[in-house]
């Protein structure tokens, strides 16, 4: 019984760093996104440009890469909440 727990823990501590490599990445990803997409690159000399300048990043960024973000990081949560139990659990 102990070692099938402890082979959940490794699984669940593997699944975890792969969890946050994914977070990190797409993180990455954005911040890269929005501070290289063109509507944040343009010099502001026209009023109607300088509207779009400091545009959030939900209007450079796709709406899926925001929710794939968001997603990656409520499955991390879940993953960390897991290990956590099962490591709490009386044996």
């Amino acid at each position: 019984m102990e070692n099938q727990k402890e082979r959940e823990i490794k699984e669940l501590q593997e699944k975890i760093m792969a969890k946050r490599q994914q977070v990190e990445f797409e993180k990455t990803e954005i911040d890269l996104n929005t501070e290289f997409a063109s509507e944040n690159r343009e010099n502001p000399d026209v009023s109607e440009e300088f509207k779009n300048f400091y545009d959030p990043a939900g209007n450079v960024i796709e709406r899926g890469e925001l929710k794939e973000l968001s997603d990656a990081e409520e499955d991390l949560i879940r993953l960390i909440d897991r290990l956590n139990k099962l490591i709490h659990q009386e044996n």
